[in-house]
C-alpha cells in the first residue's frame, strides 16, 4: 500500500471583471499561488461554496442570475464543469445546506432568499424549491450545525433574517419573529457560526465592527449582545466598510475585512462569553472585499478588490496574529476566494 499523500491546496477566486474564475495551487514552501486554469463564465462571478463533501464547487454568476456547478477533481487538480443553472435572481450570495443536497441563495439586489435541490451528480436543478422575499440588501445565507435554521443578514434594513430550514423537502420558511437586529446603524453583511458556543458572529457593514449574537439553539432566533470595532482608534470610520468575516475551527479566533483601511481584522474570542477582543489589524491589498481560511487554518488568502492581487499569510495558531509572505495579481476585480478542502490518497 502506497502512504498516504497529502492533496495540494488548491484555490479559486472569481475574478468579476474578467468574467472568469481562476484556479490556483498554493506553494506552502513559498506562499505563492501557481496558476493552474481559467474557466470563462457568461458573467461576472461572485459567491463561492464547497460542497460539505468537498467534491463540488458552486459559484454565483451573478450578471447571468445563474449559478454555476463544478466537480472537484483533486488528482487531476482541475474542476469540471456540471452546467450552469438560471435561478432567477443576482445571487450575492450561495452555500449548500448541511446535507449538501440543497442549494441556499440569498440576492441583494432582488431582495430574495431562496433554495433549489442539487442533482446527484451535483448540478443545480432547475425550479426553485422556496422563493421568499424579504428587503433589499440580503447579503448572505447559512444554515447552522442542526441544519434546522437558516440566517440571512441584511445590510439596509440593518437586521438578520431568521428562516427554519426542512432538510426533506430543501424548503425555506419565515421564522417568528422574522428578524433580529443590532444596534442602529451596524448594518450587519456576513455571518459565522462558533463552533461550540450559541452565538453567531456578523461583520457590521456601516458599524466597521464585529457584532455577536446569543443563537437560541431550540427557537432559532438570535439577540445581539456585544459589539467591537475591526479598526484601530485613530481611523476615520467613515472612510470604510466591513465585507467578509470567518471564525476558526476551533472557535478561538474571529476575522473580518476592511474595505478602507485595507485590513484584516482579528480577534481572539472569550472561551466562555464569546466575546471579542482586538488582536490588531493586518495589511490587504486593496478593498479586500473577500478572504479565506484553509482547512487547516494555517494559511489565510485575502483579495484585493481594486488592487487586482492576492495576499497570502501564515497564520500563527496560538496568538492567531497573520504574517503577509506573498503578494501576487490576479484576474481583475476579485470578489472572491475560496480555498477547496484536499483529498488524501
Amino acid at each position: 500500500m502506497q502512504n498516504a499523500l497529502i492533496a495540494a491546496m488548491l484555490v479559486t477566486v472569481s475574478a468579476g471583471k474578467d468574467n472568469a474564475l481562476h484556479l490556483y495551487e498554493l506553494q506552502s514552501d513559498s506562499g505563492k499561488l501557481e496558476h493552474h486554469a481559467k474557466y470563462d463564465l457568461p458573467g461576472s462571478p461572485g459567491s463561492q461554496f464547497v460542497s460539505p463533501d468537498g467534491q463540488r464547487l458552486y459559484v454565483s454568476v451573478r450578471s447571468a442570475n445563474s449559478v454555476a456547478a463544478f466537480r472537484i477533481d483533486h488528482a487531476g487538480k482541475k474542476l469540471v464543469p456540471l452546467g450552469l443553472t438560471k435561478i432567477g435572481a443576482n445571487a450575492a450570495y450561495v452555500a449548500t445546506d448541511q446535507t449538501g443536497k440543497t442549494l441556499l441563495w440569498a440576492s441583494y439586489s432582488d431582495g430574495v432568499v431562496g433554495s433549489h435541490a442539487l442533482a446527484e451528480n451535483g448540478a443545480v436543478k432547475t425550479g426553485a424549491l422556496s422563493r421568499i422575499e424579504t428587503k433589499r440588501c440580503a447579503h448572505a445565507i447559512l444554515t447552522d450545525s442542526s441544519n434546522r435554521f437558516a440566517f440571512v443578514p441584511h445590510t439596509g434594513p440593518n437586521a438578520v433574517y431568521q428562516f427554519r430550514f426542512d432538510a426533506k423537502s430543501g424548503k425555506l420558511t419565515k421564522n417568528d419573529p422574522l428578524t433580529a437586529s443590532p444596534a442602529a446603524g451596524l448594518e450587519p453583511r456576513h455571518l459565522a457560526f462558533h463552533p461550540g458556543l450559541p452565538v453567531v458572529y456578523c461583520d457590521d457593514e456601516k458599524g466597521d465592527s464585529v457584532t455577536a449574537y446569543h443563537f437560541n439553539r431550540d427557537t432559532g432566533q438570535l439577540k445581539a449582545f456585544h459589539s467591537q470595532s475591526t479598526l484601530p482608534k485613530d481611523f476615520d470610520g467613515s472612510q470604510n466598510t466591513c465585507a467578509d468575516i470567518e471564525i476558526t475551527r476551533d472557535g478561538r479566533f474571529v476575522y473580518a475585512s476592511n474595505r478602507g483601511h485595507n485590513s484584516i481584522a482579528g480577534f481572539s474570542v472569550d472561551a466562555k462569553t464569546g466575546k471579542l477582543t482586538s488582536i490588531g489589524q493586518f495589511v490587504t491589498g486593496v478593498i479586500p472585499r473577500s478572504f479565506n481560511l484553509d482547512p487547516d487554518n494555517k494559511w489565510m488568502i485575502a483579495a484585493g478588490q481594486r488592487s487586482h492581487d492576492l495576499h497570502v499569510y501564515k497564520r500563527d495558531s496560538t496568538t492567531g496574529k497573520l504574517n503577509r509572505i506573498y503578494q501576487q495579481p490576479t484576474g481583475q476585480g476579485p470578489s472572491w476566494v475560496q480555498f477547496i478542502p484536499g483529498e488524501s490518497k
